[in-house]
């Protein structure tokens, strides 16, 4: 299986797991701290993986100036999850952090995804 056929199937899994984690109760979460803000650092990588199945999933349609369109789609996606966070009762709230670690997703996720396409040779 290729890699964009991969990443197309991966998708809707990924975002099912991103949804569910993002609105689980607080409490059904572990409360593992490794350090300070460690929860920014695992926002910035959900969101990394998103970007990276985007990419690779459809490489012909974020081309150039589509990147943007990325940035756009996980700020969307991100800003959903944070407000139904402030929204649901379920010991959550929305965090502006939490939001601008999503977008920041993109950066390594965009790099990922490139560094993988040199290897896999998508077009």
């Amino acid at each position: 299986m290729s890699l964009r056929k991969l990443s197309r199937y991966s998708l809707a899994l990924y975002l099912i797991l991103i949804s569910i984690l993002s609105l689980l109760p607080s409490n059904d979460l572990p409360n593992v701290m490794l350090f300070p803000n460690a929860d920014k650092l695992i926002h910035c990588t959900m969101y990394a993986g998103l970007t990276f199945l985007l990419l690779t999933g459809w490489p012909h349609f974020f081309i150039s100036n589509r990147k943007l369109l990325i940035v756009i789609v996980i700020a969307f996606w991100g800003i959903v999850m944070e407000l139904l966070q402030g929204t649901a009762a379920i010991g959550r709230s929305y965090d502006l952090k939490d939001e601008l670690a999503n977008i920041l997703g993109f950066f390594p996720g965009w790099f990922t995804a490139y560094v993988a396409g040199k290897i896999w040779k998508l077009k």
